[in-house]
């Protein structure tokens, strides 16, 4: 009898505590109703992520790169034998004014030799130029060359003087991962100047033979 009585106790507690029990269940599980008033925040992937820390750090890099690290050192040169020996040597050095900018200055020396016509001259010099990167390989060049060249006057055969050569082109670089040569430039120019470079006798006395100058520089 005592274990029936047990028993039907037993029941009863369970069945009135099963509804409490329930709606404890049910407001755990019960979504959060202020979560869905807060904005929801978009994600950004993490490729792009990625790409404005690399774009960030690249700008704080530039702007905080000491004096050396913006420095660039090179030239161009040439040599042709034969009937017409020409030897050019010009090295240059420039610097990163900002990342699409470049200025620097060259000294230029030229030896020039002619069989057939007899000529044996020499020529030194000096540049000053910008350089602008309008795409990744392709860059616009301005430059002010002043060179020494014989010259024939009406008073004195092999007199010296200084013609100046504005001239403004374009070049392809090709990047070559160096400290200070960081590419190598092939370059057109076009001398503004040179129709009037001429002597006494109206002989054109231009270093280059031509408006256009065509260059192999590394900077």
């Amino acid at each position: 009898m005592k274990s029936k009585i047990l028993l039907f106790c037993i029941a009863a507690l369970t069945f009135f505590a099963r509804p409490a029990v329930m709606a404890q269940n049910d407001e755990y599980y019960r979504p959060d109703s202020l979560r869905k008033e807060q904005p929801e925040e978009k994600e950004i992937p993490p490729v792009e992520k990625r790409q404005q820390v690399i774009e960030k750090k690249q700008d704080v890099e530039f702007s905080q790169r000491p004096f050396i690290d913006r420095v660039r050192l090179g030239g161009s040169f040439g040599l042709s034998l034969g009937t017409v020996t020409n030897v050019n040597l010009s090295p240059m050095a420039g610097y990163e004014l900002t990342e699409k900018l470049v200025g620097g200055v060259g000294v230029t020396g030229m030896y020039y030799k002619s069989r057939y016509f007899g000529f044996n001259e020499f020529y030194y010099g000096g540049r000053a130029f910008l350089m602008y990167s309008i795409f990744p390989m392709v860059n616009a060049i301005a430059e002010l060359e002043g060179m020494n060249v014989e010259v024939d006057t009406f008073t004195k055969y092999d007199a010296r003087k200084w013609i100046a050569s504005p001239m403004l082109g374009a070049s392809y670089s090709q990047p070559i991962g160096g400290r200070f040569i960081k590419a190598v430039h092939l370059t057109a120019l076009f001398n503004f100047n040179y129709n009037n470079q001429l002597d006494d006798y109206g002989n054109n006395i231009s270093p280059y033979g031509s408006p256009f100058v065509f260059r192999v520089t590394f900077l």
